[in-house]
């Protein structure tokens, strides 16, 4: 499939607009930000001399959810991140009928280059995407994308509301319908191009 581009996608991209703000943010105009929504981040030495992080934070939840570890990613990331929790949260209470507590992710760093298209440095590589593989509800419910996604009729309503929502949100959303390396996981990226793997 040569429209799946992403940080763990392959295939040729095809450049479009840059994303606008909180995307762009760095610096302590970005943790300012944060701190505006209430979002407290702790030091994080981020990034190797091959992959360099532009602002990096270590965080242990968003606005509304914890993260199930400590999340390493950039600042950027973080705050387009909790712009799209409210919609999550809606999902879940809409669908579910119980809110999100927690996000179980797979990370957002990792120095590598994309899977399927090794000419191209990974979004991951910067810390500008995020691979989540589920929720945990208030009721002590899990839906996780590996085994929802295909799942009960409320997961299967609830993960794809969530990620229509993240198409929204971020310059690319994947999901287990774009490809055997999604499975597990819908990833979310900050990057120069655009694809909604739905």
């Amino acid at each position: 499939m040569l429209l799946l581009l992403a940080a763990c996608g392959g295939g040729q991209p095809r450049p479009s607009r840059a994303p606008v703000a909180p995307y762009q943010l760095s610096g302590p105009v970005c943790l300012r930000a944060l701190a505006a929504q209430g979002i407290t981040v702790g030091p994080w030495v981020g990034g190797t001399t091959t992959c360099p992080v532009d602002t990096p934070v270590l965080a242990t939840s968003g606005i509304l959810a914890r993260f199930s570890s400590p999340l390493k990613t950039s600042c950027a990331m973080l705050l387009a991140w909790s712009e799209f929790e409210f919609d999550i949260d809606r999902a879940a209470r809409t669908i579910m009928h119980s809110r999100v507590v927690a996000v179980r992710h797979f990370g957002s760093f990792a120095c590598r280059r994309m899977t399927g298209n090794g000419t191209r440095q990974s979004l991951h590589a910067q810390a500008r995407a995020l691979d989540v593989a589920g929720f945990q509800l208030a009721d002590g419910r899990v839906v996780s994308v590996e085994s929802g996604w295909n799942g009960s009729r409320d997961e299967q309503r609830f993960l794809r509301a969530v990620a229509k929502a993240a198409c929204k949100h971020f310059s690319v959303t994947l999901t287990p319908d774009s490809d055997s390396d999604h499975l597990n996981h819908l990833h979310v990226d900050i990057g120069p191009w655009r694809l909604c793997g739905l």
